[in-house]
């Protein structure tokens, strides 16, 4: 339960790769095309040279160990996007299982918020489990398979409102990073670091609570820059069976992220991810980052 808080948002990525849908392994920057992760990408509408494009590698560390590396990808273009991660951990006994994952989502954006289209996940283990989320606008519903099955939807399950209401785990990485703050417009007209994101990923149904902290100047690749400190908390709502409940130390313990502005983007980049309970210690940062064909890091 504590590193599925912390990688929240992992890499920017998801709380949703830890899962039960989920569940065990990338190599280093150079992706393998493992199951149609490629073809799904390039298959995606808007997905276009010419568009903005952006790239985030990313590595973690538990106890001081480097256990996590993850990439989160993205385009964004007159109101569409598409984003992509692909996430690898090793295995450390019970705190954190053996994963090998690629999720890709597709939507649509306005001042209003993120409208989801499709999401899809698939775990590159032995069950290889595959998770497709296909949102009807019309019927208000999210129809959700899953193959190989899961044995549980939680106790009580998400409702069909509860699902169509909330993002799913990609579009919530978005939805943090295009809010908007004073003198500063972002994508959507929602306050940076404030308030909750409803989530949904598949069978879990959970909000992630957002409290700003101060604003000072950290090291991000190589030069100090002006740094937001965010809180995230992580508040189970449905869809969750009674052993994956947080315990009330976990739920009062936030995430911390630290958030850089991007210009070019027009948009606040999660650049660090740190989590600290009970002598237990994680980070996941930033390493490498790339907007538009050029590489960021300095």
């Amino acid at each position: 339960m504590v590193v599925k808080k912390l990688v929240l948002g992992l890499a920017l990525i998801n709380a949703a790769l830890f899962s039960p849908a989920a569940s065990n392994a990338y190599g280093d920057t150079s992706i393998q095309d493992e199951n149609g992760y490629d073809a799904a990408w390039h298959a995606m509408p808007g997905n276009t040279l010419g568009n903005t494009h952006f790239t985030f590698d990313l590595k973690g560390y538990v106890f001081g160990l480097r256990m996590i590396n993850a990439r989160y990808e993205g385009v964004m273009e007159n109101g569409d996007y598409t984003v992509r991660s692909y996430l690898k951990t090793a295995g450390l006994g019970a705190l954190l299982k053996k994963l090998k994952i690629w999720a890709i989502t597709h939507g649509r954006y306005d001042r209003s918020g993120l409208y989801p289209l499709t999401h899809t996940q698939q775990n590159l283990d032995k069950k290889n489990r595959r998770v497709e989320m296909t949102y009807n606008y019309d019927t208000r519903r999210v129809d959700v398979a899953i193959n190989p099955r899961i044995g549980s939807q939680g106790v009580p399950p998400a409702t069909d409102q509860e699902r169509f209401d909330a993002d799913d785990t990609l579009s919530t990485i978005m939805n943090l990073m295009m809010r908007q703050t004073q003198g500063h417009k972002g994508h959507i007209d929602a306050p940076l670091c404030t308030g909750d994101v409803k989530v949904f990923d598949s069978k879990q149904h959970y909000a992630l609570r957002m409290a700003k902290g101060k604003t000072d100047r950290k090291k991000f690749l190589g030069e100090k820059q002006q740094t937001l400190t965010c809180y995230v908390y992580y508040l189970p709502i449905s869809g969750f069976d009674p052993e994956d409940l947080p315990s009330q130390k976990e739920a009062n313990t936030p995430v911390t992220v630290h958030m850089v502005k991007s210009e070019e983007l027009d948009m606040y980049i999660p650049t660090r991810f740190s989590y600290k309970i009970s002598g237990f210690k994680a980070v996941i940062k930033v390493t490498d980052m790339r907007i538009n064909g050029r590489d960021i890091r300095r």
